[in-house]
């Protein structure tokens, strides 16, 4: 068995809680342009999260682009409650939302002195899809600034799940994926296009916003990162 000397991991919800900071961001947002007015926020998100995991499907299917998700999902919904939007509203929403989403992301401590000790030992890697400022951003908030080498979609325009991404990074780094483990809390996006390049992996078990129940998987997993990086270091791995 090869040894670990490459450890790459997702961003959002996986070094951190991303879902519950999205989960307040977004009701922030919502109430904060007034529409709890017309609609309570737990039915506006009732309806934002159907539309949502029907939009995925067409994602998963080919039929439109991960990146037209988020303004569609809110169009959408909105319209429902008799909203209509523009491009430009729907960016200020997010834009906004995102605001809020930095108001919440705070350092941890124990993670970051967990990284720092690492990074003596393994090459440190973050594949994260999403916009370069907002994911960059996050990173800052999150004190993790020039602790790991950075590949984000936004920058890179190779999203997970796409195996290229995994590639691209595998031969800018001129790192061998038998020595590669990636981290990561989706089997879509992260655990299963990485264990087809051969790469071991880890699935953090941190329910998605949008997911009713956890994914069901009978390979290495643990409930937080702080469990990944101690049994990492215990030799359990």
């Amino acid at each position: 068995m090869s040894t670990i000397k490459n450890l790459i991991f997702d961003l959002d919800n996986t070094l951190y809680d991303f879902s519950t900071i999205w989960k307040k961001s977004n009701k922030q947002v919502y109430e904060y342009l007034k529409y709890d007015r017309i609609a309570s926020y737990d039915e506006f998100f009732k309806n934002y999260k159907a539309i949502n995991n029907m939009l995925v499907d067409e994602v998963l299917k080919g039929n439109i682009k991960l990146r037209e998700i988020r303004n569609k999902r809110l169009k959408i919904t909105l319209e429902k409650f008799g909203i209509i939007l523009t491009e430009e509203d729907c960016n200020n929403y997010y834009e906004k939302q995102f605001d809020f989403i930095l108001e919440s992301i705070k350092p941890n401590k124990e993670v970051n002195q967990w990284i720092k000790r690492l990074n003596k030992k393994y090459k440190m890697i973050i594949l994260t899809n999403g916009k370069s400022c907002e994911q960059r951003r996050k990173i800052e908030e999150l004190g993790l600034e020039n602790m790991f080498k950075l590949y984000i979609s936004g920058e890179t325009h190779i999203s997970k799940p796409k195996e290229e991404a995994f590639i691209n990074v595998l031969e800018k780094e001129n790192i061998v994926a038998s020595e590669t483990m990636m981290i990561g809390d989706s089997l879509h996006y992260d655990i299963n296009p990485a264990n087809k390049l051969g790469m071991k992996t880890c699935l953090v078990e941190r329910k998605w916003h949008f997911d009713d129940e956890l994914e069901n998987y009978t390979g290495y997993k643990v409930k937080n990162i702080i469990q990944f990086f101690t049994e990492l270091e215990t030799n359990k791995l």
